[in-house]
């Protein structure tokens, strides 16, 4: 069952927020008390990839790239580990030209059957490392089918470097051009897995794959032209010796988990992906100190052919151990702020009545007794509005999300969210917020703010004797991300007779930090249901997201608490960070190590995420 949103003040209610930790830990109040309040906890370095010096890549993220220098850069978080020694290392498993054609039997091509021939021309015909060369294709006749992509060879197609998918620029019918940047760092060649120095030399360039011929791409060259290469001395001070060719660092090397860290060094070239981006490595973070020289070739051999894993560098990292749940003392949270959406909730102002979705009703239940109210309507007026509704056809109407406004026997406007589907195009489905003021008779639309759509609906919450609805924005450029996080909100105070803009609500106590829009997702797949986390430095006027972490997933509980002390905490169940805490207002969060939980699968220990 997912949480409600709604603000209360609920004084010794930790049970509620921390149940899962507190009976997985069989305790009820920590064995070491420290007083949260004067004990400093650590503030994690840099939380965002933007403050660790990290900047987006050609592929628009934060992954490890490759200069055609051999310069790597990438950035990590420190994920949920244990306090000790690690080692972060590069590693890759290649696929080299020739282990195909071994597995399946082919024969490289040779002579005629490689393809069209091409008479190549460099230019220039030598430089140095790093210099771009323009590439010249001649052929001796038009080909059946114009390519826009090619495959070049540096050093051989059959063991040296290849350069994938360079863009070729057709000239006339029989002549091309491209263009490559020839390697400024050491390459790892085929037959045997070694790494190429970067020396002086006259070295092949060639093309393949101009023609759809079975085989091309195993090794086979459809014309070559020559490149003398001039190597300044010193040009890689990093690869000395071939054993040791290859160097990483951090930046910090000390750091908590929850940390972002930057990754930098030097690594052979592997492979390009056009004229000049290599094809990138994977980090790997082993416990452990680092050991051994910094270049691991593994070739294992089996039926179907051989595999191969190369692993460059070692660059160590410290983890400081983090502060653990029993540091924090007793907890008595004096305000939650649950996330996702509720099929039950409960108005502050009507004390002792709940509300709740069921199958096809509403359900009601106080002091005064039970009523059930019908929602029969809400899948012709869903269809009227232009929305299918979703589940077995002819069923009626369930509500995702409820909430109620106007102390009385029956509330004097009860406002429900209903799964929805666009008619003309399939789904992602949507929630979309009616309401009812004659107990299920009629439904309409609960009002939409302007700027927002219907099924832009994001959650009910409750503030003080108000009932609030919000709504996703609009989205136009060049809108802030956290402007457009920041939900917009329809507020009603008088059992649902009148309705007026407001700004989104700082709890009654604590921190004003809080949950943004719900926005719905398939749990079952890759991209599940989620809601920004926010905070306001002036109560509420204007809404900022964190560093870290700035979206939260609410496919399974997530909560936010806060405490006496001005500190916040925030639950997470489906993040390998379960707990963390805040001392600054929801500006940065640190990681609160707890007990392992009884049936819980550990997450990664490191990301991107």
């Amino acid at each position: 069952m997912k949480s409600s949103l709604r603000y209360r003040s609920l004084p010794g209610a930790a049970a509620l927020v921390l149940a899962m930790i507190l009976g997985a830990c069989g305790q009820t109040t920590p064995t070491a008390k420290l007083n949260a309040a004067t004990t400093t906890l650590p503030i994690a370095q840099h939380t965002s990839f933007a403050g660790a010096g990290c900047s987006k890549g050609d592929f628009g993220n934060y992954g490890t790239s490759q200069s055609m220098a051999g310069a790597i850069s990438s950035c990590l978080r420190v994920g949920a580990v244990s306090g000790g020694l690690y080692s972060v290392v590069l590693n890759q498993m290649p696929t080299f030209k020739g282990q195909a054609a071994a597995a399946k039997g082919l024969k490289i091509p040779t002579g005629s059957a490689v393809g069209p021939q091409v008479k190549l021309s460099v230019s220039p015909s030598s430089g140095e490392p790093g210099t771009r060369v323009v590439v010249t294709g001649i052929l001796s006749a038009p080909l059946a089918r114009e390519l826009t992509h090619g495959n070049l060879c540096w050093d051989s197609c059959r063991k040296g470097l290849q350069y994938s998918g360079v863009n070729l620029k057709w000239m006339n019918p029989t002549t091309f051009e491209t263009s490559m940047v020839v390697p400024g760092a050491p390459w790892i060649s085929a037959d045997p897995v070694k790494i190429s120095p970067l020396i002086s030399g006259d070295y092949p360039i060639s093309i393949q794959c101009l023609g759809v011929i079975k085989g091309c791409g195993l090794g086979g060259s459809e014309g070559s032209a020559s490149f003398h290469l001039s190597v300044p001395k010193g040009s890689t001070p990093w690869c000395r010796t071939l054993p040791n060719c290859a160097f990483l660092s951090t930046s910090p090397g000390v750091a908590f988990p929850g940390d972002v860290i930057k990754v930098t060094g030097y690594a052979p070239l592997l492979s390009v992906i056009g004229s000049d981006h290599p094809f990138v490595f994977q980090l790997n973070v082993n416990p452990g100190a680092p050991k051994g020289s910094e270049v691991k070739i593994e070739t294992k051999s089996n039926p179907k052919g051989s595999i191969t894993n190369l692993y460059f560098g070692h660059a160590q990292l410290k983890v400081q151990p983090p502060p653990t749940f029993a540091s924090l003392g007793k907890l008595n949270p004096t305000a939650l702020v649950p996330g996702g959406l509720s099929p039950i909730s409960s108005d502050p102002t009507n004390p002792g009545q709940i509300d709740w979705c069921s199958r096809g009703t509403i359900g009601i239940v106080g002091p005064s007794g039970t009523k059930n109210i019908s929602t029969a309507p809400v899948g012709a007026l869903l269809k009227q509005l232009g929305f299918g509704l979703t589940g077995t056809p002819g069923s009626p109407a369930n509500c995702m999300a409820v909430a109620s406004n106007g102390a009385g026997v029956t509330p004097k406007v009860v406002v429900a969210a209903f799964s929805a589907a666009p008619q003309k195009y399939a789904p992602p489905v949507a929630e979309v917020a009616l309401m009812t003021k004659n107990g299920g008779a009629t439904w309409q639309p609960v009002p939409v703010p302007e700027g927002a759509s219907m099924d832009g609906f994001g959650g009910f919450r409750y503030q003080g004797d108000s009932l609030e609805v919000l709504y996703r924005r609009d989205y136009s450029a060049p809108m802030a991300l956290s402007i457009y996080a920041t939900p917009l909100v329809e507020a009603t105070s008088d059992g649902g007779s009148n309705w007026s803009v407001q700004n989104l609500s700082c709890p009654i106590t604590g921190p004003c930090v809080t949950f943004g829009l719900f926005t719905d997702g398939n749990c079952a797949g890759a991209f599940g249901s989620n809601q920004a986390l926010l905070f306001s430095t002036d109560n509420g006027q204007s809404w900022i997201q964190p560093g870290w972490p700035q979206i939260v997933r609410t496919c399974s509980q997530s909560q936010l608490a806060a405490l006496p002390n001005g500190q916040e905490l925030f639950v997470e169940s489906e993040s390998q960070y379960l707990l963390r805490l805040s001392s600054n207002g929801g500006k940065t969060w640190t990681y609160i190590s707890v007990p392992p939980l009884q049936g819980m699968q550990p997450g990664y220990g490191f990301g991107r995420g």
